[in-house]
């Protein structure tokens, strides 16, 4: 009796709530692995980058995280309008109006070309000037302004590449985003290969090899947005300020982080020895988190995309359970990412830097940074299934929140003022993570973004 009692009870409290959410965890699924292979030869190909620059020693690798930092900082200037346009176009692609459709695809990747434009000729002008204001050693200066220069040749490219890719993404075309993207990132590794193996660019190979893959990459969309449009080139005002009333949050959010990271560069350039060391193991301590990173943010751009899709269509508890399961299933992944990365830290540390003292900050920064991983996770989540529904204005209040009144400044105080040196700095970065995921998960819970309506 007691017996069937309690697989009567595991039937009615695990076996058919588990079946309930099977087709939300496939959908979930569906819209984030592709993500997570074209992140995985992203990851190969930022990789690839560092172990080049190491070879060039420890200067250049330094100077390739801060180009690569300031780079970031100005790719995410237009994220602003990829975040809203997702937003925009999961419920507008739902909605069945084609022709609003096409025509919000060609206004938000013109808008984003021209934006690209005017970042293009900021970042060339100002660009040998930017290692200097962000205190950067002088044995470093001279390889990050140069590569600078380079990477922001092809930044026009790089933006509108992102923000078509958030296009595809919108009208469920997650594979081709994928395709594409892999295709970038082998071009990128065999032409890094090849300049630096024989050719006499040197250094600057890293950087030419990127702006050369990224715009082939940004070309072979710009083919595939044209037979989506169908000669729809009609550029709609309207659209566009609703992809900036939702989109400018998450700009900010973006430039946000970015600058934060630029910043901590600043903060690392003041430590009282082995600053160089450090910045290059922070170079290359974000590439191995970047392999943490690649799931979660996938599942971050998926349950935007599933949340806007089912927004679109009035599903909101199915959009709540969606962003929930997403979450759970990014945790799990990530857990187990986490646990290998800890077992290999020094291995895989070894295998990327020659310099025994790098190698050992390496190590520390990875011990130090893997506690937060879940956490990140979660409000990656979170954060990516708000920004679907619209409510994009909560998630620029808590990451803002995060960066700001937390991490930085208190890297600044355990770094530098109390002396606790680059440690110090690692256990700042993890600080702000707790409260953030608890804010954002609040905010879901809340549901107060089911009542934001698009364009109203």
């Amino acid at each position: 009796m007691m017996l069937q009692e309690n697989k009567s009870f595991v039937k009615r409290k695990i076996v058919y709530p588990v079946k309930k959410l099977m087709p939300l965890m496939k959908e979930s699924w569906k819209m984030s692995w592709p993500i997570i292979v074209m992140m995985v030869f992203e990851f190969i190909m930022s990789m690839t980058d560092i172990y080049i620059a190491g070879r060039f020693g420890k200067d250049v690798k330094a100077a390739t995280g801060l180009a690569s930092q300031v780079y970031s900082f100005f790719i995410m200037t237009g994220h602003a309008l990829t975040i809203g346009a997702v937003s925009v176009l999961s419920r507008v692609f739902t909605s069945k109006d084609k022709e609003k459709f096409r025509s919000a695809v060609f206004t938000s990747v013109l808008s984003a070309f021209l934006f690209g434009i005017v970042i293009c000729i900021i970042g060339i002008t100002f660009s040998s000037k930017i290692a200097t204001i962000l205190n950067a050693p002088d044995e470093v200066k001279l390889y990050a302004s140069a590569l600078i220069k380079i990477y922001f040749l092809g930044i026009i490219f790089h933006i509108t590449l992102i923000n078509m890719n958030g296009v595809l993404r919108s009208c469920k075309r997650v594979t081709v985003t994928m395709g594409v993207m892999i295709f970038a990132a082998v071009l990128n590794v065999i032409l890094l290969l090849y300049f630096y193996n024989f050719t006499d660019l040197g250094f600057k190979g890293i950087a030419v090899s990127t702006t050369i893959s990224i715009t082939s990459a940004s070309i072979i969309n710009m083919v595939i947005i044209y037979r989506i449009i169908k000669k729809t080139y009609t550029f709609s005002f309207p659209v566009l300020k609703q992809i900036l009333s939702i989109g400018w949050p998450g700009g900010i959010v973006s430039l946000s982080w970015q600058f934060g990271g630029t910043a901590l560069y600043a903060i690392l350039g003041m430590l009282s020895y082995n600053s160089v060391e450090i910045m290059a193991a922070y170079a290359t301590g974000l590439r191995i988190e970047s392999a943490i990173f690649m799931p979660a943010f996938a599942f971050n751009m998926a349950n935007a995309v599933i949340v806007g899709n089912l927004m679109g269509e009035k599903k909101f508890d199915e959009a709540y359970k969606s962003g929930f399961t997403t979450a759970f299933i990014s945790i799990g992944v990530i857990t187990i990412m986490i646990a290998v990365v800890l077992l290999n830290a020094r291995s895989i540390a070894e295998f990327l830097e020659p310099n025994p003292l790098v190698v050992d900050e390496i190590i520390k920064y990875i011990y130090i940074c893997m506690i937060a991983e879940p956490f990140i996770a979660l409000n990656l989540a979170m954060t990516g299934a708000l920004n679907g529904a619209g409510d994009t204005k909560a998630t620029m209040f808590y990451a803002i929140l995060n960066v700001w009144v937390l991490r930085l400044p208190l890297a600044y105080i355990f770094g530098i003022a109390l002396g606790f040196h680059a440690a110090g700095i690692w256990w700042a970065l993890n600080s702000g993570f707790f409260l953030h995921s608890a804010l954002s998960t609040r905010r879901f819970i809340s549901k107060k973004w089911q009542k934001i309506e698009i364009g109203k």
